[in-house]
Parts: structure tokens; C-alpha cells; sequence
């Protein structure tokens, strides 16, 4: 029996299969238990062991064993345990050698210890940038890209769950219509589907933002990447031709009605106006202008539609390719006078949207009147203030234009006769506008009623080869109130005498004002300095001595005369003098005065000769009172 027992040593203490399996997870820490206890029989401790362990195949020396607890440790000093690729250690076996000492036999003990897979990897993409062209008219749900199937997608080393991928659209702020035109229905395969319709004309390229995660059953836990798939899209043939030019109705993508207009004269050989000239030239486009490749688009044919009056295709014809328009034959504008086609652009190979322009044609008359003026003379009127372009007047209150109308027999009334207009004289003051019925002449530079008042020239009308009788133009310039009153001094000096008595006169001032009318008219006032002692006449400058005024010996007075045209009191204008009068004592030896400087008389036509008209007085300061002189007689 106790031989027996000694057999069991190095045997398993345990039920099951011999071999020992344990899992554990990649990057664990080093010293890890990878196995708890061993429960090998025997003891390999103590003073008396009965059994000898060991580790037998430990490549790279990861597992550590404690024979006398028999546990076994991980050993990753200065490394990592990692399942994932360079390292690829799926797992690790080693073979626990037992001893039996007893009886020297040798029984392995295999351990598997299985390397678990941590999701420590994101799925990282195979290029940085992904990129598609697809076609507008490709139709929605049609798979428009398969570029993250097999490797050329994105890829994660980590295994199982973590290791799968599935691929989602998110928003891209930067594009934030391309999460809606794109999807990928079925995540696991990445196959990007068109989800809405693609029109080149509105938006040429899209940035998709794909993201890819793994499938770690914890949500938390997984690790994304994402990318960029540029999307551009093709032209494609969805739009007919347009004519130009295009003037775009407002926030439309659609032209306004165009029409074409040229003109001829009657009766005019085809052979002298052909190709006719239009204006603007004739020309239409395919609105897909980059149709890929360029051998792929269409050509643009030409024709005339329809028209009016009726027997429009005797006239003219349209070639097919480059829209040049020719006359077939002379033309009688007593027969007509005008053509109004409609014509059409299409795709030559058939593309149902064709463009349709308006042709108006013009017949001329035959230039064989004179152009005329409606009036022989015109009388205007301009402000000297008036800044440069200011148009003519037709009247001194400024309230309307003066209307100029040249006209031809050749063009109907109600159109433009296309007249050139010129001015013989003075065309650096003035100019007539060159466009319509009725023209206007408008200031080329200032003008200045007190260097020349009145402008005088003729005016002549031309169609290029008649030219019109000419007609003379009168152009008023009116006053501005562009001058002040000047005095012909700075100052006046006046000596008065202590015997001159009030209502004498002391000195008679006079300014004179370039302006015309009121605004030329002087009013005089003392402003200051007068002391009540003098007064003066408003229209005349006439300054006297005031009523009931004593002289006195040695006064002086500094009066400030201003002189002021009558102009509005918003518009009015004036000047400053001054008058220094000192006050002397009676001169006897100074000539006799005459009271006033000047007198103003009325006769009648039927007095007789001889008659008095006035009694002068003179005074002489050596005498007290007036003396009286000889009349003065008719």
C-alpha cells in the first residue's frame, strides 16, 4: 500500500482532461497569476520534498512557475503581451515537469494559456482621401462607389468583434447637403448609394465624410476612424441650348425673352448686305458645357421657326450651323416694312429642349430726305451758377427743359432717327445729347452772365449722308448772386464844420454791384459809429447830418457803413466801409457850400423859357446866414 501511495506523487489532484487551460487578456500587466495552483499531488517544499518542479518549452521565458505553491505568474518585463500584429502571440504553452522523487519517474504537465483580444485599435483606412465621379443623371439608389471593399477600405488588427468593420455617413458641416445625397445602406459592406438626384448645374462636388468603427459588443468601447470621399459629378446632357446673351430672371436659372434686331435698306441687292448684320450676333450654347469626354457633345443647329408676315422664307434664309442670316432678294417697303421671326436652337442629336430667340428686322426707306427741325430757332436758358451737365431751360423760371426734336422722313415719327446733331460754335459750353426723338443740350463748363451774356450759334442735323438746314439757338444766361457790393475805398476821411447845419450833406457814398437786377440794386445803412449825429439814404449812399444835431469842436466818429444788393435775404450779398469824419471850427477862409451835393428836378413840358426852375442857396461860413444866389432858368 505505501508503495502505491508513493506512484501518486506528480499526478493531478484534480478531475478532467491533463491539460491545464486559462485565458488572459493581451497587454495584461507583468506578474499577472496565470494559474492559481497547479494542484499537482506532492510537496516540493519543506525539508523532505517529495516532488521537483519546473517549466520545460517556455520560449521567450513569459511564464514564470513558484513550485512550492505552484502557482504561475506573466512575465512581460521591458514588454508587452500583445495578440495584435507584429506580435501575433495568440497563445502560450508550456509543459510543468514534475519529478517524483521517491520513485525518480517524470510526468509533463501541458498549460495553454490562451491570449484574449482587447479592443486596443481603431480601424485606420488603407489612403487618406477617397474619390468618385458620377454622372448627374445617374439614377437615385444606383451604387456609386465600392472603393472600401476587400483591403481597400479600412482595416483593424484586432480580432473578432473588434476586428469587424462597418462604415456610416456623418454630417460634414462644411458640406452639409453631401449625409443626405449619399448613403451606405448596408454598413458592413461600405458600397456608398446615391440617395438623392445630383444636378451639376447647382453643386459640383460633394465631401463625404465616412466614418468607420469596429464591433466591440461593448458600444462604449468602440474605436472609429473616418475619412473623405470626394464626390464630383459629371455633366450631363439634361439641359437644351440657350441663346446669347442671357439675362437671368431674377433667383431663376431661366434667360429673359431675347431679341435679335437688324435693319436694311429696301431694295437692296442681296449681294452688297449679305451676311446681314445682327445685332447682337446670333449665337446659342449647350447649357452642359462640360460633357465628358469633349467628342461626346453636341453640335448646335440653327433655323427659323416661324415669322411674319407670311412670306418671310422668299427673303431670308438662316444657315443651319452658324445662324448667319442672308437676303434672298431685294425688298419693296411699300410691300413691308418690318419682319418678326421666331428662331430655334436645338442639340443634333436630338435632344427634346430647343431655345427659341425673337428676330426683329427693319426696312429702311430709302435715304432721300433731309433731316429737319421741328422749330427754326430755340431760345434757352441757364443759371451762371449751374454746375457742369446741367440741362437747358426753355424758360427764365428754370421749370422745364428746352426739348430739341430733329427729325427724318425716312424713319417713322414714333422711331429713332439715329440724327447726329452739331453746334457750330461754343461746343465747349455746350452739348446736345445724341440719342432719341428729343434731344436736350446740357453745360459742358461754367458760364458767367458778367463775362458774356448772351450765346448764339447754329445747330445742324445729319443721318450721315443728308444733313438739315441750320437753325439757330439762343442761350440767356440769367444772373446769379455770385458778386458783392465793392466800395471804391477801404475807408473815407471827411473834414465837417461846427457850422454846418442838419440836412447837409457830408460825404456821398457809392459801391457797385456786377450783378444784374435786384441782385445788383445797393442798399445802404450806418451800422455803427454814427452816435445819433448822422443819417444816411438807403438807395443813394447820401450820408448828412441828422436833425436837430450841434457840432461840436474836436468830435470824431468812426462810422461803419455796410452796403447790401437786394437780393432774397437767404441769397444776399454785401460789404463793409468805413467813414472818419473829424468835426473842425468855422473856416472863413473856405468857399462858399452848397447845401447838397446833388438836386433832382421835374419839369413840365409846357413851361415856358425863361422860367425859374430853382433857387440856389450857397453858404459862407463868414456869414451867419444863407445868402441867396441866381436862379437857374430854362
Amino acid at each position: 500500500q505505501l508503495l502505491a501511495n508513493n506512484y501518486l506523487d506528480c499526478k493531478l489532484a484534480r478531475a478532467g482532461p491533463p491539460a491545464t487551460i486559462v485565458p488572459i487578456d493581451e497587454e495584461s500587466r507583468n506578474g499577472t497569476i496565470l494559474v492559481d495552483s497547479m494542484l499537482i499531488k506532492g510537496t516540493a517544499g519543506g525539508t523532505d520534498p517529495t516532488i521537483e518542479l519546473s517549466l520545460k518549452d517556455n520560449i521567450d521565458y513569459w511564464v514564470i512557475l513558484d513550485p512550492i505553491s505552484q502557482r504561475l505568474y506573466l512575465n512581460s518585463t521591458g514588454r508587452l503581451l500583445d495578440r495584435d500584429p507584429p506580435m501575433s502571440i495568440q497563445s502560450i504553452v508550456v509543459q510543468v515537469q514534475c519529478i517524483n522523487k521517491k520513485v525518480g519517474t517524470v510526468i509533463y504537465h501541458e498549460v495553454r494559456i490562451v491570449v484574449r483580444d482587447r479592443n486596443d485599435n481603431s480601424p485606420r483606412f488603407q489612403k487618406q482621401r477617397y474619390y468618385v465621379a458620377v454622372n448627374e443623371l445617374t439614377p437615385v439608389g444606383t451604387t456609386i462607389f465600392t472603393g472600401f471593399s476587400g483591403n481597400n477600405g479600412a482595416l483593424d488588427i484586432d480580432d473578432g468583434p473588434n476586428g469587424q468593420i462597418e462604415y456610416v455617413i456623418q454630417y460634414n458641416p462644411n458640406d452639409p447637403t453631401s449625409n443626405r445625397t449619399f448613403d451606405i445602406p448596408l454598413t458592413l459592406s461600405g458600397a456608398v448609394v446615391l440617395w438623392e438626384r445630383l444636378n451639376y448645374e447647382e453643386k459640383t462636388r460633394y465631401f463625404v465624410i465616412v466614418q468607420a468603427n469596429d464591433r466591440a459588443q461593448n458600444l462604449n468601447e468602440r474605436r472609429t476612424s473616418t475619412t473623405t470621399l470626394t464626390v464630383d459629378v459629371l455633366d450631363g446632357d439634361d439641359l437644351g441650348p440657350m441663346f446669347l446673351p442671357c439675362v437671368l430672371v431674377n433667383n431663376t436659372r431661366d434667360c429673359r425673352p431675347l431679341t435679335y434686331q437688324a435693319s436694311l435698306p429696301e431694295f437692296t441687292d442681296p449681294t452688297r448686305v449679305n451676311p446681314i448684320n445682327v445685332t447682337p450676333p446670333i449665337e446659342a450654347i449647350d447649357q452642359d458645357k462640360n460633357i465628358q469626354p469633349p467628342s461626346d457633345r453636341p453640335h448646335i443647329l440653327y433655323s427659323i421657326l416661324l415669322g411674319t408676315p407670311e412670306d418671310y422664307p422668299q427673303y431670308f434664309c438662316m444657315n443651319l450651323t452658324t445662324a448667319v442670316l442672308s437676303l434672298l432678294k431685294p425688298i419693296n417697303r411699300d410691300l413691308h416694312q418690318k419682319f418678326d421671326l421666331v428662331i430655334k436652337a436645338e442639340q443634333d442629336n436630338g435632344h427634346p429642349l430647343p431655345a427659341f430667340a425673337n428676330l426683329h428686322i427693319e426696312v429702311l426707306d430709302e435715304n432721300n430726305q433731309k433731316p429737319y427741325f421741328t422749330e427754326s430757332l430755340y431760345e434757352g436758358f441757364i443759371l451762371e451758377s449751374s454746375p457742369v451737365g446741367t440741362t437747358i431751360s426753355d424758360n427764365q423760371n428754370l421749370t422745364s427743359p428746352l426739348q430739341i426734336i430733329a427729325l427724318d422722313n425716312d424713319v417713322e415719327e414714333t422711331k429713332d432717327p439715329q440724327l447726329h446733331l452739331f453746334l457750330n460754335d461754343y461746343n465747349t459750353f455746350f452739348t446736345v445729347t445724341q440719342t432719341g426723338i428729343t434731344r436736350y443740350l446740357t453745360l459742358l463748363q461754367p458760364v458767367d452772365r458778367e463775362f458774356q451774356q448772351l450765346y448764339t450759334f447754329s445747330m445742324t442735323a445729319s443721318d450721315g449722308v443728308q444733313e438739315s438746314m441750320a437753325v439757330m439757338v439762343n442761350i440767356l444766361v440769367i444772373d446769379a448772386n455770385d458778386n458783392s457790393p465793392t466800395f471804391s475805398n477801404i475807408s473815407y476821411n471827411v473834414k465837417i464844420y461846427t457850422d454846418m447845419r442838419p440836412g447837409e450833406s457830408v460825404i456821398k457814398l457809392s459801391a457797385i454791384d456786377a450783378d444784374q437786377g435786384p441782385n445788383g440794386q445797393i442798399i445802404y445803412e450806418i451800422l455803427a459809429g454814427d452816435q445819433g449825429d448822422f443819417i444816411i439814404t438807403d438807395r443813394t449812399g447820401l450820408i448828412t447830418i441828422a436833425p436837430g444835431v450841434v457840432l461840436s469842436v474836436g468830435r470824431s466818429y468812426a462810422l461803419t457803413v455796410k452796403a447790401s444788393d437786394n437780393a432774397p435775404p437767404a441769397q444776399r450779398r454785401s460789404s463793409i466801409t468805413t467813414v472818419y469824419i473829424e468835426v473842425l471850427p468855422p473856416n472863413n477862409q473856405s468857399p462858399p457850400r452848397f447845401p447838397q451835393l446833388m438836386y433832382s428836378l421835374e419839369i413840365s413840358e409846357a413851361m415856358r423859357i425863361g422860367a425859374v426852375l430853382l433857387n440856389l442857396q450857397v453858404q459862407n461860413s463868414s456869414v451867419e446866414a444863407f445868402t441867396h444866389g441866381k436862379g437857374l432858368y430854362l
